[in-house]
């Protein structure tokens, strides 16, 4: 699939903040004030923490009815990070385990969305990206614990997936075009990673910007995918390539 690639630089965008503003954008969203940042974190700080069925409860009931994107039954667990919570779309039974960082930091107003029955395992994180980033979940599909997703470019997760512990997939890449000019102040560029429906990605695995994952397909434990995987295809190594019938998936 060809996709359109963006160029962003964040220092260029963001480099004359001062440190009130960018902590405030990069909590509560752009274009908000003390009196939100300081509601937020009251909100937050009272219920994070909460253990057992009462913290369950409590942060059901008052995240929901605080954040009109937080359906009454989707639970989050204790200590689970949220940036720019008003930005995040929670279905219908969805599970955020405990220590999950939901990071919305972008302009997208939908930056996250996790679809119905859909769950995150502790530890993991899932981070929009600024400026224009954005990571949505289908229904009925699970994020392992301690993977990493980031969707500066886009990340786009369809129905019925699966995603191991430990992977990562990561909808951006540095520029490094320039050898007289520090990597770090080139900027980034991003085409947004698909996952189709009924896609396994093994523990590990590593999916980087550009690539789409078709219906069906498996991706084996520890594979570094660099190129689009057809639907239904087996694939696994580094950088990953087709298996055949006579080689098991881990």
């Amino acid at each position: 699939m060809n996709r359109q690639e963006l160029k962003y630089d964040l220092q260029d965008l963001y480099g004359r903040e001062t440190s009130i503003q960018r902590y405030i954008r990069l909590t509560v969203g752009e274009n908000a004030g003390i009196g939100a940042l300081i509601w937020h974190e009251l909100l937050l700080g009272l219920c994070g923490g909460l253990h057992g069925a009462l913290g369950l409860g409590v942060r059901n009931r008052l995240y929901s009815y605080f954040f009109k994107g937080f359906d009454r039954k989707a639970f989050i667990g204790r200590h689970a990070t949220l940036r720019c919570p008003r930005q995040i779309r929670l279905a219908s039974g969805v599970i955020v385990d405990d220590f999950v960082q939901l990071i919305a930091t972008s302009r997208v107003p939908e930056a996250i969305i996790l679809g119905e029955e859909s769950f995150v395992r502790s530890f993991a994180m899932i981070n929009a990206g600024p400026p224009d980033g954005f990571v949505h979940i289908g229904h009925h599909s699970g994020v392992g614990q301690g993977a990493l997703l980031y969707g500066n470019g886009g990340l786009t997760i369809g129905n019925h997936v699966l995603i191991a512990g430990q992977s990562a997939l990561v909808a951006s890449s540095h520029i490094y075009d320039r050898p007289d000019v520090p990597i770090v102040d080139q900027g980034y560029s991003a085409k947004g990673i698909r996952i189709e429906d009924n896609v396994w990605i093994g523990a590990g695995a590593k999916i980087l910007d550009g690539v789409t994952i078709g219906e069906g397909a498996i991706v084996g434990s520890n594979a570094v995918v660099t190129e689009s995987v057809r639907p239904g295809d087996r694939v696994g190594g580094i950088p990953a390539c087709s298996l055949t019938g006579s080689q098991e998936l881990t």
